[in-house]
């Protein structure tokens, strides 16, 4: 099975700003995960949800940007 690569964006949707949101929160959701798991209750689980929140949301803001970008050189040029 061969992957296909990811078509360039041809517009921003609801969906994707959705996204941004949800992203933008889970990076301090995961701070405070991880501040009541050091502070309070030491735990494994703890610790790994708190760093999977902030990867993740870092990783999903990378990919919003890398997209974003991708978009704005698409209008670029078919503006030319």
């Amino acid at each position: 099975m061969t992957r296909k690569p990811i078509p360039l964006p041809e517009r921003l949707s609801w969906r994707d700003l959705l996204q941004v949101v949800f992203s933008f929160a889970m990076i301090p959701l995961g701070l405070i995960i991880l501040y009541h798991t050091v502070t309070k209750i030491r735990t494994v689980t703890g610790y790994l949800v708190g760093t999977a929140f902030v990867a993740f949301g870092s990783y999903r803001l990378y990919l919003a940007y890398t997209r974003y970008h991708q978009l704005l050189q698409n209008r670029s040029k078919n503006i030319k």
